[in-house]
């Protein structure tokens, strides 16, 4: 049996950690949440911004009328109680960016949904796309008074929602491959 050389294996392990160190970098610069935890009189609910920061690719398929779904993944676990806690609650809501060339406007919405806000600007409906308000996310009669909760919170450009013929370029392209880190919200509950 042939053996690789050793500086060669050594070669390819430093390029792949170099690799994985670049999306690692890349990873986080999708998104920065802003994000807050608040309860009202029977629901945990979400209230934030997300600044989107799309790759020079994306934004240049969104100029050119390509819709661009972003999908953001809540999950909401117990602290302290379990080695590996199972989630309370797991949301998903997915909205979509389009540009509209007809009309000149920019288009945003939650997917499955027929009304569809209209922008003037990119920036404007960027903003849009990325307003948290009054995002329900559990109700509190499911969470026990004497536990502390994590609830977690990320973004992703939702590959699904492209054309099939560039949906490879989300898996092999920095371009296409957009996530955000996960963000961590405590909410303490009061005994």
């Amino acid at each position: 049996m042939n053996r690789l050389p050793v500086s060669l294996i050594v070669l390819f392990m430093l390029g792949s950690l170099m690799l994985s160190s670049s999306l690692i970098a890349r990873s986080d610069e999708f998104a920065t949440l802003d994000l807050q935890l608040r309860q009202d009189e029977s629901s945990l609910l979400l209230d934030g911004q997300i600044t989107f920061k799309f790759s020079k690719a994306a934004l240049e398929a969104l100029a050119n009328g390509l819709p661009l779904g972003v999908e953001t993944d809540i999950t909401i676990k117990p602290v302290g109680k379990w080695y590996w806690p199972r989630a309370v609650a797991s949301l998903r809501y997915k909205l979509e960016i389009q540009y509209h060339a007809l009309s000149q406007h920019y288009l945003v919405k939650a997917i499955g949904d027929d009304y569809a806000r209209a922008f003037l600007t990119q920036s404007s409906a960027l903003a849009a796309l990325g307003l948290v308000d009054d995002v329900a996310l559990i109700d509190l009669s499911r969470l026990d008074p004497e536990d502390n909760y994590e609830v977690s919170v990320r973004s992703i450009l939702d590959s699904e929602s492209l054309p099939v013929p560039l949906r490879p370029l989300t898996y092999l392209s920095d371009e296409w491959r957009l996530r955000s880190e996960w963000k961590r919200l405590s909410w303490p509950v009061d005994n």
